[in-house]
């Protein structure tokens, strides 16, 4: 009888469902805050992440806040981790500055534990490629979710890159 009772909880073990975490890309959407890290540490930055077409766009919070123009723009790639993991990598383009070369970015939505809330982590280099290996990137900040975003996209930014 104990034999059977294992067995049969052996088999409800490996015929059920793992558990999988929901990817959810639209958690990205909200107000996130932050400073710089890395080469050009302590510069706060604020963003407004809302959808723009199949995208992601982060419009900057100027002082007052007021809505400045879009800065960032990044795509969903894939979840993170192990399958239980809700983080997310998102990739694409960071323009802080008109007239200064745009981030090829690298954006991770890492999700809150009992020592960090949720945040983003952002890096990117120059030069029309992210290149994952680098020792150092020229930007990288740490972002953390404030509130709801109160900004919007530009009607004239569309999903294509």
């Amino acid at each position: 009888m104990p034999g059977r009772i294992l067995l049969s909880l052996f088999l409800l073990l490996i015929g059920a469902p793992l558990a999988v975490a929901e990817v959810k890309p639209e958690r990205i959407a909200g107000r996130w805050a932050g400073e710089t890290l890395g080469m050009k540490r302590g510069i706060p930055i604020t963003l407004d992440i809302v959808a723009c077409g199949n995208a992601w766009c982060g419009i900057k919070v100027e002082a007052g806040d007021k809505c400045g123009g879009t800065a960032l723009k990044v795509e969903f790639v894939e979840p993170l981790g192990d399958p239980q993991s809700d983080d997310l990598l998102f990739e694409g383009k960071l323009e802080l500055a008109p007239g200064n070369a745009p981030y090829m970015v690298h954006a991770w939505l890492l999700s809150a534990t009992d020592k960090a809330p949720l945040m983003i982590q952002i890096r990117g280099d120059t030069g029309g490629v992210y290149r994952e290996y680098r020792r150092s990137f020229p930007f990288e900040a740490r972002l953390e979710r404030l509130m709801d975003a109160v900004c919007h996209a530009p009607q004239s930014v569309s999903a294509r890159r």
